[in-house]
């Protein structure tokens, strides 16, 4: 069940998870705050990620991801360092594909 939801996103439990008809993502909790990724230079993964495809709406899965670090606060390694996460979403915003608006699977 869904603590919070919007069009694409939905934040469980779990972690993070799209919402169908979205491609399936699950993004456990404990990972929300990975680093490390392959020219991502020591910003969170997961914005940088999908903002790199196109089936992603980035404005949606960034306000699922403020809200899963969130609600999982104590599930994931480390504290969320506010300058790194405001870095990464401007990242994330400027790496962005065009949504695609619909997504068929």
């Amino acid at each position: 069940m869904p603590v919070f939801k919007n069009r694409q996103w939905a934040v469980t439990d779990y972690g993070m998870a799209t919402v169908s008809p979205a491609p399936e993502y699950h993004i456990e909790a404990k990972r929300l705050l990975e680093t490390g990724g392959v020219g991502y230079d020591g910003m969170y993964d997961w914005p940088l990620h999908l903002a790199e495809k196109a089936c992603v709406d980035i404005e949606a899965f960034l306000q699922a991801f403020a809200q899963a670090i969130e609600i999982h606060k104590g599930k994931y390694k480390g504290e969320v360092h506010l300058n790194v996460l405001s870095t990464t979403i401007a990242e994330a915003r400027a790496r962005a594909k065009p949504f695609c608006g619909h997504v068929t699977i």
